[in-house]
């Protein structure tokens, strides 16, 4: 996270730090966990950050602050027994930058672990996001041990299209920024949450996609919009 600070621990209950199981000690990506209506958990992340595609080869770490601090008493390790990737995800163009976990772990909701709402609603120009995770606090920097995050304006999407070109900008993306640069996630933070506050609830607006650099002047980072996958979240969660 660019121009942030360090997270009140335990802020962010939905928020997981998604490992390789065979390397249970590097941080990959942030991810959230989220429920279907039965009440069962799964773990939202982007696409991009899963290099392999079996479920097993994954676990989260989850209600936690220092992501190297073992000895914290609300972690849980989390593991799966399927994967979901969006059928429309293009590696190169990052279009549909989603994907989710089933999980196998029980997990208890407290207020060290809980899922994130999904919006019922598009985001408005404007809105005032937060974003948080454990990525670099610069571009090519180095990443902290503890949660940090950093509020920033959604951009409209005319904005947003005019900074990377009309093409690159698709339906299921979205931006947040500020004018100057300054604020952003990095390398790190991919996969995790831009949430925003609805309905006296914080609800998971975006995920980390992509960029250019990190907090750039006039390059705002760009997020998959939730909101526009509503659906196939939906049918993951509930119907597959």
């Amino acid at each position: 996270i660019v121009g942030g600070k360090e997270s009140m621990p335990y802020t962010w209950p939905a928020i997981c730090s998604l490992r390789f199981v065979q390397e249970p000690n590097n941080h990959i990506c942030g991810s959230n966990l989220v429920k279907n209506l039965a009440g069962e958990y799964y773990l939202i992340t982007a696409a991009h950050c899963l290099n392999d595609t079996r479920a097993s080869r994954y676990e989260a770490h989850c209600g936690i602050h220092d992501r190297a601090d073992e000895s914290e008493p609300h972690r849980i390790i989390v593991h799966f027994n399927n994967l979901y990737i969006h059928s429309g995800y293009n590696s190169w163009t990052m279009d549909s930058d989603i994907a989710i976990f089933k999980i196998v772990t029980s997990l208890p909701t407290n207020m060290f672990i809980s899922a994130v709402c999904i919006p019922n609603e598009g985001w408005t120009d404007g809105e005032i996001s937060i974003v948080a995770g454990w990525g670099a606090l610069s571009s090519g920097g180095s990443s902290p041990y503890k949660l940090h995050q950093v509020n920033k304006p959604i951009k409209p999407r005319s904005i947003c299209e005019q900074r990377y070109g009309v093409g690159a900008i698709t339906p299921r993306m979205l931006c947040a920024g500020l004018p100057n640069g300054g604020v952003d996630a990095c390398t790190g933070d991919s996969g995790g949450p831009l949430y925003t506050y609805r309905e006296n609830r914080w609800t998971l607006t975006g995920i980390v996609s992509w960029g250019h650099g990190c907090g750039e002047v006039g390059k705002p980072g760009v997020y998959s919009d939730v909101i526009e996958l509503k659906d196939w979240i939906n049918t993951v969660l509930n119907v597959l």
